[in-house]
């Protein structure tokens, strides 16, 4: 299994070779491991991985050499996208794009194409997470601790009295399929990705906020749901609650399914209040982890990492 150092070292190799390498370039350990500002055995290890997938070859008096960098190719064609939109949104959440930013200066922050990094701001303005500047840069959304606070505060205003609104309609087949998503998520807690994880969250979220029936509340939620997406890739909430929040989604549609309206509103203002206290909780900590390297991008869950934190509500 890798260790979180030997998944950085291995994205950023990824990424350099993809855009650098020919075949048969000689690749210097003790080069890369200055570069990188880490010892050779990890830098060793990583090298041996993308031997073992034939993108390098290992020859006698040589060391490591590119054998195949078409190989790599094929292997980074549907994560080297993902992986940007990742270290993008995780540069977002620690706040270093908090400023107008142009493509050059990202192309080279992140050492990728421009067609490459085009599709990432493309779904990021899909999600109005970056719009483009008067300018020639890029414009990035406000995701730092203030604004999170915010948005809670919002959504504690917002989602309560969207149930309570006199167009609300109850969606109950929606609303048992939704049940039994989180029946069977809560079941297979530690099988699922937090994306995954995520968009059930969001969707339930959506759900409700689409039931007053009005177009402009359904864009705001999904425009706090963006927001929150991007603190995904840090994670403020420990495991145990994932498992805790989606059981209060549950009893908000137990009583929506009633058509206890007064008592789903309630439960909703207890459910934002209890995530947002949560949610900050661990936030200095993490952030902190995050800007020192200590925390992987996009964990995976397992029982055995009942720490790893999540951003679910």
């Amino acid at each position: 299994m890798q260790t979180p150092l030997q998944s950085r070292i291995l994205e950023q190799l990824r990424l350099q070779l993809s855009d650098e390498a020919r075949s048969g370039d000689r690749l210097n350990e003790a080069e890369i491991a200055e570069q990188l500002g880490v010892s050779r055995t990890p830098i060793r290890r990583v090298l041996q991985q993308l031997q073992d997938e034939g993108v390098l070859a290992f020859e006698p008096r040589r060391g490591f050499v590119v054998k195949d960098p078409s190989a790599l190719t094929k292997k980074m064609a549907n994560t080297v996208e993902e992986l940007l939109d990742e270290r993008v949104m995780r540069d977002m959440a620690i706040g270093l794009l908090n400023t107008v930013v142009s493509e050059r200066a990202l192309m080279q922050r992140y050492s990728v194409p421009n067609g490459v990094l085009m599709s990432t701001l493309r779904r990021l303005m899909r999600d109005r997470l970056v719009e483009p500047s008067p300018g020639r840069g890029w414009i990035f959304a406000d995701v730092s601790p203030r604004a999170m606070a915010d948005s809670y505060r919002f959504r504690q205003i917002l989602e309560p009295a969207a149930i309570l609104s006199d167009r609300f309609v109850i969606d109950r087949p929606t609303l048992q399929s939704l049940d039994e998503d989180h029946e069977d998520a809560i079941l297979r807690l530690y099988e699922l990705d937090r994306p995954r994880l995520f968009d059930l969250d969001a969707r339930f979220h959506r759900t409700v906020a689409q039931g007053a029936q009005t177009g402009e509340l359904v864009n705001a939620i999904e425009r706090q749901n963006n927001i929150r997406r991007v603190t995904e890739y840090i994670g403020f909430v420990r495991i145990e609650r994932v498992r805790q929040s989606m059981m209060e989604h549950r009893k908000i549609i137990a009583a929506l399914l009633d058509d206890d309206r007064q008592i789903a509103a309630s439960l909703m203002q207890i459910h934002l209040q209890v995530s947002m206290k949560e949610t900050f909780v661990y936030m200095e900590d993490d952030l902190e982890s995050l800007r020192g390297g200590k925390v992987r991008l996009m964990p995976e869950l397992s029982p055995e990492s009942h720490n790893d934190h999540v951003t679910l509500e």
